[in-house]
């Protein structure tokens, strides 16, 4: 195919009298046959010590080549294009020279962005540029996805689950991993440390009594806050009354069970340490969602709350019994290799040593110490488990639970349930009064809850004629039906009234 030239075309419809120049907002007009005014205008633009005496016949020599330099260079390039370009080419020339009606002028061409496989089979490109190229395609892809991903900006349901299992994964589920584990080694060594000084009965009593007071007492403190501050409605007063009365109820069982108020001084000291630095971290990266707080959800979010918590309770149990202070408790008296070495079984065997044993005060207590300290380890392994159970329990309660909080709720939004992205805050006076005297302490009082029936229902079922598998059985069921009763406690306890 025959191409025109370019510039020839172009320079043949430019009107004769002018040419014009454009650079950022400067126009310069050029006659073509005014040479004097092409050197006046020269002398203007260019230093007098860089301008070289040339003639005004050398001038117009030189821009006669310039063109004639630039045919040459279109010329070759257009050799070495495939034919679409040629088209596109001609095209653009028809419609210059007004030849538009040809039949390659009627064909329809459009320039658009080169995508990656244009660019893979590019033939302008050396192999490193394309390489560079497609890298900096997919880069920007990926960039663009990871940023719909964090800020949760997908349109579609996949797209919106993904975002929320990822916030939630990076945001919950890592917290609650590594706090798990810190947990448990504390209670670890709280509960080596208690045996390793003989520490007297009352006084695991008094850290016990002290440890599951701190949540009903954050509770009432809120309680009287809310009151004071004009915020307390129904629902903030429906929430901190059904919390503080199964705290009352869940201390009753541990007093009327023998031992197993001592028991808490470790227990509960552990869980007042991981719901405290739980609300710690919330304070600076604080979560929240587009659901609001319904009857029907609340109702279903404890169903939920209740089956999780079941679940990864009886993983703990049987796949990573030894861990935190019921290990230590179990060390003194081991069951034969044949029986099943749970968590109940663990808790009952210590009761039953601290019950029926008395306490031999000629031993020395470094003689006791020294034993514990040389075959105690905590074992990671299992501490990392629970870690990994505890963490999924609460990233798909958090995703599940506000799924069906949002379904459920007056006017559900269009775009589906999502959490809030990750974010980074300076916590007010009021928002850390907020998180202490409400949030945490219903946080609290629930963990202590959930430890106190763990450890009253498991010393009780024990001492029954009931399997060890059965007594695991039947204590988680009692902390899914705690959870469930708790759960209006969570929902309802920061929909306080805005002051007027």
């Amino acid at each position: 195919m025959s191409v025109p030239s370019l510039g020839a075309s172009i320079a043949q419809h430019i009107p004769n009298d002018v040419v014009r120049t454009h650079k950022s907002d400067t126009v310069i007009d050029i006659e073509r046959d005014s040479t004097d005014t092409l050197i006046e205008m020269l002398d203007e633009i260019i230093p007098a010590e860089q301008r070289s005496p040339l003639s005004p016949e050398d001038v117009k020599f030189g821009l006669m080549s310039v063109e004639e330099a630039l045919n040459a260079i279109i010329t070759e390039q257009m050799a070495d294009t495939d034919n679409s370009v040629q088209e596109f080419v001609a095209a653009i020339v028809g419609q210059i020279e007004g030849t538009h009606a040809d039949s390659a002028s009627n064909k329809s061409f459009s320039i658009t962005i080169p995508e990656l496989e244009e660019s893979k089979d590019s033939s302008h490109s050396s192999d490193s540029d394309t390489l560079i190229q497609r890298g900096q395609i997919v880069l920007k892809y990926l960039s663009e996805q990871l940023g719909k991903l964090a800020n949760n900006e997908f349109e579609g349901d996949l797209g919106r689950w993904a975002s929320n299992l990822t916030i939630s994964g990076l945001r919950t589920g890592l917290v609650t991993g590594t706090l798990t584990v810190f947990r448990q080694l504390v209670g670890f060594a709280l509960e080596k440390t208690l045996q390793s000084n003989a520490a007297s009965p009352l006084t695991r009593s008094v850290m016990g009594a002290v440890a599951q007071s701190i949540g009903p007492l954050l509770n009432i403190l809120g309680a009287i806050r809310d009151e004071c501050n004009g915020t307390a409605n129904a629902e903030t007063r429906m929430a901190r009354l059904i919390t503080l009365a199964v705290s009352g109820l869940a201390i009753a069982a541990v007093v009327t069970v023998p031992t197993a108020l001592p028991a808490l001084a470790s227990f509960g000291t552990q869980m007042a340490f991981y719901t405290f630095a739980q609300d710690l971290v919330s304070l600076f990266f604080p979560t929240g969602d587009n659901a609001k707080p319904n009857a029907g959800g609340t109702a279903a979010t404890g169903t939920l709350n209740g089956l999780l918590q079941f679940l990864s309770f009886t993983g703990m149990n049987y796949t990573a019994p030894h861990s935190g202070p019921g290990y230590v408790m179990a060390q003194g008296n081991k069951p034969p290799s044949s029986e099943m070495e749970s968590f109940a079984f663990q808790l009952s065997t210590w009761v039953e040593q601290q019950a029926n044993t008395p306490h031999d005060a000629n031993l020395p207590i470094e003689t006791r110490a020294e034993h514990i300290v040389e075959s105690l380890r905590p074992i990671l392994g299992d501490d990392v488990l629970r870690g990994v159970y505890n963490a999924g329990a609460d990233v798909l309660g958090q995703v599940l639970m506000g799924e069906a909080m949002h379904a459920l709720q007056e006017k559900p939004s269009g775009e589906g349930f999502r959490i809030n992205p990750i974010s980074v805050r300076l916590p007010t006076a009021e928002q850390a009064a907020n998180q202490l005297l409400s949030t945490n302490a219903i946080r609290t009082s629930v963990g202590q809850i959930i430890m106190a029936v763990v450890i009253a229902a498991s010393r009780f079922f024990s001492s029954l004629p009931i399997p060890k598998e059965m007594v695991d059985h039947m204590v988680n069921s009692l902390v899914a039906a705690v959870v469930f009763a708790v759960r209006p406690g969570t929902t309802y306890v920061n929909a306080r009234t805005q002051p007027a």
